[in-house]
């Protein structure tokens, strides 16, 4: 995935827009997740698939962006800026993920606007995959309990073993996140996002 994601941003603040689609509050260092910089082939193909996801298309500007509880998505084709050049996968970004309130109700409106939406697991039914024209995968959970159709939860990377411990450690010891364990596996929390380290292949 080469020059696909340019920089995952952790910012204190974003341009304002719709309440729902505003940053989480900043942990103690004064840090929330903030955007996906997404260098894309095909802008509006992109942009077509996170709107029909649920998010809301950002302000007028030289960028393209959607916006997401937790996360804006930046789609950028300027001047000079490299395209993608692969996919997430077997990349150090495997993939990104997002929470819905009912995966399969989700999926359904989701495949009517035109996003290609693949199953689960061994056929989960709270969980599916999107992948956009890109090539960045993104994983689908459930989560019933919360309070909007969908938000950002997690990035999921793939690392040499002996450098996943490493990682919890700067990102807790550079942005103040939450270091902790999920299915025997590392991850760092930040408001907005949850950092999850796991070993490549």
């Amino acid at each position: 995935m080469k020059k696909l994601i340019s920089a995952l941003w952790l910012a204190s603040s974003l341009t304002a827009g719709a309440a729902w689609a505003q940053p989480y509050a900043p942990n103690e260092a004064g840090v929330t997740m903030g955007h996906w910089h997404l260098n894309s082939r095909d802008v509006e193909a992109n942009k077509k698939i996170f709107l029909g996801m649920g998010g809301t298309e950002g302000g007028p500007g030289p960028l393209q962006r959607v916006t997401f509880p937790g996360v804006v998505v930046i789609l950028n084709q300027q001047a000079g800026a490299p395209p993608a050049t692969g996919d997430t996968i077997g990349s150090v970004v495997n993939h990104v993920g997002f929470i819905v309130q009912n995966v399969q109700e989700s999926v359904a409106g989701w495949r009517a606007a035109g996003v290609p939406v693949q199953p689960g697991n061994n056929n989960r039914l709270d969980q599916a995959y999107v992948t956009t024209p890109d090539g960045l995968k993104i994983e689908i959970l459930e989560d019933k309990k919360q309070n909007v159709p969908i938000r950002h939860e997690h990035v999921h990377f793939f690392l040499p073993e002996s450098s996943m411990a490493e990682s919890q450690a700067w990102y807790a010891k550079t942005f103040g996140a939450k270091p902790g364990l999920r299915n025997e596996a590392p991850i760092a929390d930040l408001p907005g996002v949850q950092l999850r380290f796991a070993k490549t292949a």
